[in-house]
């Protein structure tokens, strides 16, 4: 099982039952990536009750109860490491709520001003005005773009379409 899929059910619950804890999450995950925290967590010496606490010592009178709480929660299961996923599916639980979508445009090639232009147009009749794009740029396409919302994907590439006549043919 993915850690993406291990986290989404925490996220949720932190979502459901908490607001305003991004800036929170974000703290906590920040500080999860310093070596010192990770070494901590990765300890075989210590129970994972004691792993927790001593984590959230480090944030005495910074983060809220529920969040401390939160955090106990995770000890107990053994999911601590699993916060920067947590965060990441809290972010999108957060977007979707504020109606917001992020794209990710893949392109063959640099996309001028006008033609992102016109393909943000168009994603936002799709998606939405709430709308942030991302640009990059994958040679392996061929031609053409693909695009990324969440779960779906729509290829619209050189490559894509070659790959599908491959297999109708196959």
């Amino acid at each position: 099982m993915s850690s993406e899929t291990l986290a989404r059910p925490y996220a949720r619950a932190i979502f459901e039952h908490s607001e305003g804890l991004l800036e929170e999450l974000k703290q906590v995950v920040n500080v999860i990536h310093q070596p010192n925290v990770t070494t901590l967590i990765d300890s075989p010496k210590l129970a994972y009750k004691e792993k927790a606490e001593m984590f959230i010592d480090l944030f005495q009178g910074e983060i809220q109860k529920k969040t401390a709480h939160f955090l106990r929660v995770l000890g107990s299961a053994k999911r601590l490491s699993l916060l920067p996923e947590i965060l990441n599916e809290y972010k999108k639980l957060l977007a979707k709520k504020n109606k917001q979508s992020d794209v990710l445009i893949t392109s063959a090639f640099k996309l001028n001003q006008s033609q992102e232009e016109e393909i943000t147009g168009r994603l936002k009749k799709r998606y939405g005005e709430n709308l942030t794009t991302k640009v990059e740029i994958d040679k392996t396409l061929i031609g053409g773009i693909t695009i990324k919302s969440g779960d779906e994907v729509i290829d619209l590439s050189t490559k894509g379409k070659l790959l599908k006549l491959k297999k109708q043919i196959s």
